[in-house]
């Protein structure tokens, strides 16, 4: 009797190991594009895709997973990096030796270009939210983050640095244009901020929080 309930374990216990085994072949696997000269693109067992381009100089890496699609381009100079999972999409572009970062999870969007000596666009989306980032100047620099379905947007374009956070259901945009500005938004909540250096902040906390700082002008 012993023998034959050991025997029946062992069973059991190989046809679990072999349903997990499935399981994680089932999954399939995301993809990941480098390049430093041309077009490279790949797809995945996952359902994602990504595509690495460099069209003139430079160095594009792109990371997709979960149905997601992840592109990374760069025109003359300067890096792109995107990643995206969970059903997302991120797009990476830099041209003019500028730092382009892109990251989006869980059914998120997010853009960023950065275009300029040192300038930097970097973009966070998570939980169903969209995220840009944008710079067309040396050295400026314009950063997003947008978190459980909220909507986050940063530009500068000058020597400037905007800023943009938005979580929960919350709108945040930020927008530098003279030379040493600033332009900081946040909101969550639902709240809504308008963040610029050259223009009356506008604050619309909507029962929950909104915040500019800038060299224009703060509110609340």
């Amino acid at each position: 009797m012993f023998h034959k309930r050991g025997f029946v374990f062992l069973e059991l216990a190989c046809a679990l190991l072999f349903a997990l085994s499935a399981g994680t072949a089932d999954a399939g696997k995301g993809v990941k594009c480098v390049s430093t000269s041309g077009d490279h693109s790949k797809n995945g067992t996952d359902g994602s895709k990504c595509d690495a381009n460099i069209i003139s100089s430079g160095k594009a890496k792109a990371d997709a997973s979960g149905s997601s699609t992840a592109d990374a381009t760069v025109d003359s100079g300067g890096t792109a990096d995107s990643i995206a999972s969970g059903g997302s999409t991120a797009d990476a572009a830099a041209d003019n030796n500028g730092t382009s970062k892109a990251k989006a999870e869980s059914g998120s969007t997010v853009n960023t270009n950065a275009n300029g000596e040192n300038s930097t666009a970097t973009a966070t989306a998570t939980h169903g939210s969209t995220a840009t980032s944008g710079t067309s100047l040396n050295a400026g620099k314009a950063i997003s983050t947008a978190e459980h379905g909220s909507t986050a947007t940063a530009e500068s374009h000058e020597l400037c640095d905007a800023h943009a956070t938005a979580k929960h259901g919350a709108s945040a945009s930020a927008t530098c244009s003279t030379f040493n500005g600033f332009a900081i938004a946040s909101a969550t909540h639902g709240g809504e901020a308008t963040a610029s250096d050259t223009a009356a902040p506008i604050c619309t906390p909507n029962g929950g929080t909104a915040k500019v700082r800038s060299s224009a002008g703060n509110c609340p």
